[in-house]
């Protein structure tokens, strides 16, 4: 009989605790679309550079003038009437999840000029009012060499020509 009861308590003890657990469920629904996406770099630049490698990089030039030194990783042409600095900039554009082959890379000064002064890229004059193409079939991956030239005329106040160059990069 004390068998039978230890098994019968041992039952009810284990009918209880199962009865007693309590679940719950939910369910987490997951919606998303991936877009594809370019992103844009500047991977070099003349004068004592700064955030390569990123989309917002500095280029200090320091004091500059026609009968001083070039900054750093320019050149420096005296002419006539004005004299230039000429150096490079290195721009990369890769992609994701984009059928798109290559690109169309523009410039856009981010202000006016300084009077008397020009900035050009490969060889084009730059506004702030209008982009200007540098490449329509820019390659993806690789690093676009454009030539960079400040002009300065000696008619030109001494003062300050800080600007900004903006790119853009538009998948064909």
């Amino acid at each position: 009989m004390n068998k039978h009861l230890v098994l019968a308590v041992l039952a009810i003890v284990f009918v209880a605790t199962t009865a007693s657990a309590a679940t719950s469920s939910g369910t987490l629904t997951v919606t998303g679309t991936v877009e594809s996406s370019i992103s844009l770099t500047v991977e070099s630049a003349g004068g004592t550079t700064s955030g390569t490698g990123t989309a917002a990089a500095t280029s200090d030039l320091g004091s500059i003038s026609k009968y001083g030194s070039a900054p750093t990783g320019f050149t420096l042409a005296r002419g006539a009437s004005d004299w230039t600095i000429s150096s490079t900039v290195g721009v990369k554009t890769d992609k994701a999840n984009l059928t798109s082959t290559d690109y169309t890379l523009t410039a856009q000064l981010g202000s006016a000029p300084a009077s008397g002064v020009t900035w050009k890229l490969n060889g084009s004059t730059l506004s702030d009012s209008a982009a200007t193409t540098l490449t329509s079939t820019g390659t993806y991956g690789s690093t676009g060499s454009y030539s960079w030239d400040i002009v300065v005329a000696d008619s030109a106040a001494a003062a300050a020509i800080d600007n900004a160059i903006n790119f853009t990069a538009t998948s064909n």
